[in-house]
C-alpha cells in the first residue's frame, strides 16, 4: 500500500482525470466462503487511499482476479474498453454491418493481446447464458497464437492467422482482420450462402474501418499486456 499510495500521488499529481484500474490478483487463494468478504475489504483499503489523495469514487474500478479463470481477461477488457478511442462510432458501425450480414453477434478483438474490445449483440444470442464467452474466445486465439509462435519460431506477438472458421449445424463462426490492430469475430445462422456473403462483406468494410484504428499510443501500452 506504501507503494501504490505513492503511485496515486505522483498519478494525480500529473493526471489528475486518469482513470485508476486496480487488479486484485490471487483471489483463487481465498476460501470460497471468504472471498466477498475478503474482496470488500481490499476493495474498502483500495478506495480509502484513492479518496485520500484526491481521487474521486466514480475514477476507481477495482476486479477481483486470477489466472486460472476468465476473470483477469474481463478486467482487461474493461481497460481496453476505456483506452480505445472512438468506441461509440466503432459500435455504431459494427451494429450496422451486423444488421446487414443478419449476424447473430460480433466482437472486435485487438489483434496482439487477443482481448475483447467491444460487442454487438443481435436477436436471440442476448440470452446466451455464458457470459464469459468473450474471455474464453480470448483464451482460446491466446493459446492458438503461442502454438502458432512454437511451431514458426515466432514471438507470441508476431504471430497471426489470415482467418478461423468453425461451422456446426447450430451456427457458424469465423474471425477475420478488420483493420491493421483489429480482428472481427462474426457468428451466424447455419447457413452457408450467408456466411460466405459475410466473409465478402467484411472484406469490403475494412476500409471504412481504418480511419478509426486503435491508435499507436493505446497500441503499445496494449502490446505490454500480451
Amino acid at each position: 500500500m506504501i507503494n501504490f499510495t505513492a503511485t496515486l500521488r505522483a498519478l494525480h499529481e500529473n493526471s489528475p482525470n486518469s482513470k485508476v484500474f486496480v487488479l486484485i490478483h490471487k483471489m483463487d487463494l481465498v476460501p470460497a466462503e471468504q472471498k466477498s468478504k475478503v474482496l470488500q475489504q481490499k476493495m474498502q483499503d483500495i478506495r480509502s487511499h484513492c479518496l485520500d489523495e484526491g481521487f474521486v469514487e466514480q475514477q476507481v474500478e477495482c476486479w477481483a482476479t486470477s489466472i486460472w479463470d476468465q476473470s483477469l481477461y474481463r478486467a482487461w477488457t474493461e481497460v481496453i474498453y476505456f483506452l480505445v478511442p472512438n468506441v461509440s462510432i466503432i459500435e455504431n458501425m459494427l451494429r450496422k454491418l451486423a444488421e446487414l450480414l443478419d449476424a447473430r453477434e460480433m466482437i472486435l478483438y485487438e489483434r496482439t493481446t487477443c482481448l475483447a474490445v467491444t460487442h454487438i449483440t443481435r436477436s436471440a444470442e442476448a440470452h446466451n447464458p455464458y457470459a464469459d464467452r468473450f474471455e474464453r474466445i480470448s483464451s482460446i486465439l491466446k493459446t492458438h497464437k503461442h502454438s502458432m509462435a512454437k511451431h514458426t519460431g515466432m514471438m507470441a506477438s508476431e504471430a497471426a492467422f489470415a482467418e478461423m472458421q468453425v461451422k456446426t449445424g447450430a451456427f457458424m463462426f469465423f474471425i477475420t482482420r478488420l483493420t491493421e490492430n483489429t480482428n472481427l469475430a462474426v457468428v451466424m445462422s447455419s447457413d452457408e450462402a450467408a456466411f460466405n456473403s459475410a466473409r465478402v462483406n467484411v472484406q469490403l468494410a475494412r476500409q471504412e474501418f481504418a480511419h478509426l484504428d486503435i491508435v499507436s499510443g493505446a497500441r503499445d501500452l496494449l502490446a505490454t499486456l500480451c
